[in-house]
This record gives C-alpha cells, sequence and structure tokens, in this order.
C-alpha cells in the first residue's frame, strides 16, 4: 500500500509542472475523459434513436431504461465538454493571441457547423428518404436542414468569443488575473450549486426539463438557435465560467482526491433523497419540469447536485486510475471531436440499412451499437487522412 501510493503520487506529480503557459505539460487524464464522454454521447443517441424510431418496443423494459439513462446523463456529460473547454480557453489565447485565437476557432467550429447543416443533416434525415420515399427536392432538403450535434459547437464558439472579448478588455486595462495554484473548498462548490439550482428552476418557468410540454414557445425558440437542450443552459454557462476558473487556480491538479470520492456519495445521496420526492409528488401533471412550485426546485436541486457531484468524482477518478494514454486512449483523444460530428449520420445509416433489410426487431439494439461505434472510429481515421479535414479537425 505505501508503495503503490507513493508512486501514484509520484505519476500525479508528473502532470503538475509550472503554471507557466509555455511550460504547462499536457494532461493526459483530461483527454481520456473527453474520449471517454464522446463514447457515452454516442451511447446517449444510439438509445435515443432507437427508443425515437421505435426500435425499441414502446412501453417495454428496455424503453424505460433507455429514458432514464438518457434523463442521467443529461445532466452532466455535454456541461462536462464546456467545463473542459473552459478550461483550456484561456490557456491558448495566452499562447496565441486573441485575434489567432479567434481565427483559428472560426476555422475549426464553424467549417464543420456549416458542412454538418448543409450536408450530414441530409445523411440524418436517410429513413425519411429511403424508408418513407420522400423524394429529394428543395422543399424536403430544407426541411431536414438541422445543426444535428453540432449546437454545442456553436454554443461554445459564442462562449469563446465573448471570453476572448473579455480577455482582450481586460488586458487592454491591465487587469489581467494572476494564475494561482489555489485549490477549492467545498463551500466554493456549494456556493455553485446553489446558483446552477436557480438558473435552472428560473429558466424552466419557460423552457421545461427534458423537452416536455408547456413553457413559452417563444422563449424555446430563441434558445433553441443555440441549444437543443436549453433547458440545461445555466449547466452550460456556468461550467464554462468553471473552468476558466478552474484553469486561474489550477483545480484540475490540485483539487483533493478526497473531493473525488465525495462528490460521487453526493450524487447519490442526492439521488436517494430528493428523487423520490420528485417521482412521489411532481410527476403528475408533469410540475418537476417546471413552474412556480416546490417539485421543480427539488428536481432543479437535485440535477445541480448531480451534476456537480458526478463530474468531481470524474474528474479525480480519472486523475487517479486513467492518466496514461496508450493506444487506444491516444486514438480515441486524436479522433473525438471527428467521432463527435459524424456519430449520428452513423446512426441514422445503421437504422436505416437494418430495416431495409428487416433485421430481427430483438437484436436490432445490439446490432446498432456493434457496428455504430467500431464505424464511427473507422470513418473518424478516414477522415483524419484527408489533408484538408486534417488541418481542420
Amino acid at each position: 500500500m505505501f508503495i503503490e501510493r507513493n508512486v501514484r503520487i509520484i505519476m500525479n506529480l508528473r502532470h503538475i509542472g509550472s503554471l507557466s503557459p509555455q511550460k504547462e505539460e499536457r494532461l493526459y487524464f483530461i483527454d481520456n475523459l473527453r474520449g471517454a464522454l464522446t463514447v457515452l454521447v454516442v451511447l446517449h443517441h444510439l438509445v435515443y434513436f432507437s427508443i425515437y424510431n421505435e426500435v425499441l418496443t414502446q412501453g417495454s423494459i428496455g424503453v424505460v431504461m433507455g429514458l432514464l439513462f438518457l434523463a442521467f446523463n443529461q445532466t452532466f456529460f455535454m456541461g462536462t465538454f464546456f467545463l473542459i473547454s473552459g478550461y483550456f480557453v484561456p490557456l491558448s489565447i495566452e499562447r496565441n493571441g486573441t485575434t489567432r485565437f479567434i481565427k483559428d476557432r472560426s476555422i475549426r467550429f464553424l467549417i464543420p457547423f456549416i458542412f454538418y447543416i448543409f450536408i450530414l443533416s441530409q445523411v440524418q434525415a436517410i429513413e425519411a428518404y429511403i424508408l418513407n420515399q420522400e423524394p429529394f427536392t428543395w422543399q424536403t432538403y430544407f426541411s431536414h436542414l438541422t445543426y444535428g450535434p453540432m449546437w454545442y459547437v456553436e454554443l461554445l464558439f459564442v462562449f469563446v468569443c465573448l471570453y476572448a472579448v473579455w480577455a482582450k478588455f481586460m488586458s487592454k486595462n491591465k487587469l489581467s488575473v494572476v494564475r494561482q495554484s489555489t485549490p477549492p473548498t467545498y463551500r466554493m462548490f456549494t456556493v455553485f450549486v446553489m446558483i446552477l439550482a436557480a438558473g435552472y428552476f428560473t429558466i424552466r418557468l419557460w423552457v421545461p426539463a427534458l423537452d416536455l410540454p408547456g413553457g413559452s414557445p417563444k422563449v424555446q425558440s430563441f434558445v433553441g438557435l443555440f441549444t437543443a437542450s436549453g433547458y440545461d443552459l445555466p449547466q452550460y454557462v456556468g461550467l464554462f465560467i468553471l473552468g476558466i476558473i478552474a484553469y486561474q487556480r489550477n483545480w484540475f491538479r490540485n483539487t483533493p482526491d478526497s473531493m473525488g470520492r465525495a462528490g460521487f456519495g453526493i450524487a447519490i445521496g442526492a439521488s436517494i433523497l430528493l428523487l423520490p420526492l420528485v417521482l412521489l409528488f411532481g410527476v403528475d401533471g408533469l410540475q418537476f419540469s417546471g413552474g412556480w412550485n416546490w417539485t421543480s426546485l427539488v428536481y432543479s436541486l437535485w440535477e445541480a447536485l448531480f451534476c456537480v457531484g458526478v463530474i468531481l468524482g470524474l474528474i479525480i477518478f480519472f486523475r487517479r486510475r486513467v492518466f496514461h494514454q496508450g493506444k487506444g486512449w491516444s486514438f480515441l483523444s486524436a479522433h473525438s471531436f471527428v467521432i463527435y460530428i459524424i456519430h449520428i449520420p452513423i446512426i441514422a445509416i445503421v437504422i436505416a440499412g437494418l430495416k431495409v433489410i428487416h433485421f430481427p426487431p430483438s437484436f436490432m439494439f445490439l446490432a446498432m451499437i456493434l457496428i455504430t461505434i467500431p464505424l464511427c472510429f473507422l470513418l473518424s481515421y478516414i477522415i483524419k487522412q484527408i489533408p484538408f479535414a486534417s488541418k481542420i479537425l
């Protein structure tokens, strides 16, 4: 135990290094976490489209389990991407300068975003063209235009541009924050959880949780321009800002290991104590999804606690256990962005193909998983070999 503990400490110290942006060592455990979350996103949408396309029988235990899987994922997985992105934005600006940073992000984000809307969105609609036999006309083409999963890229681009403007203002007025290695405290996370819960409760007065009925159509339409899950917008904003603060205080490296265990414990405890209240008193009439009622407030508090607890636990877990990069993690890290971009069109092709050949429904979901994930890896590798694409992605 003594030897193992000291070896772990030494390995973790290798990641700490200097706070200088010129000597910042790569956080491989964060790369690995981002790669794992990308696979989770693929699984999330496999479940979602299996339910939406009735691959899973309506009313079956599979659908119930799938909906629970989607609901729990939704509380943290995309927010973690924003947290990680927020952490690395200040470092990129320090190294490259504001102008070059915006130029690079414009190329990396906007070109794939536009390509998805005008090309890949039609691949996502392949079932409508093949199985529903919709004719390919300008009318059907425009009706199927969508940003798909690229709402994340769009919203992240807005966030990084706003931060770049803020950083430029701070630099011009000599108000730049000096980076310090200051570990977080439980009080800080408690304040963040309270702010996040208040944000959830407030936005869900107009945008109900989990896209359930109700709210304000006008507000939902406006928020829908930037994100597919507007009810979680406070999470995305809050975690991006928290990522910036985490960089300034070096939290990814210096957060105590005990906070990771506490994070998982808080997530489990909140689920045991708060979710039953929501299920008992808030499901009738879907009151928990939003509005001036106490079940919506309890649900917002649970989601904030679960979100922060799971993210905190995952970061510490990967820092302690998954801080090396072998060939598998290295490949996933290098191709995660491409996998994220192409995974929904691939899912659509796989579902349409299995339905065309009348694949046995009982085994279709399993077949989707076994085909889609390797296909995402293979096509991402091929795309990265294309010179122009590799420079962007």
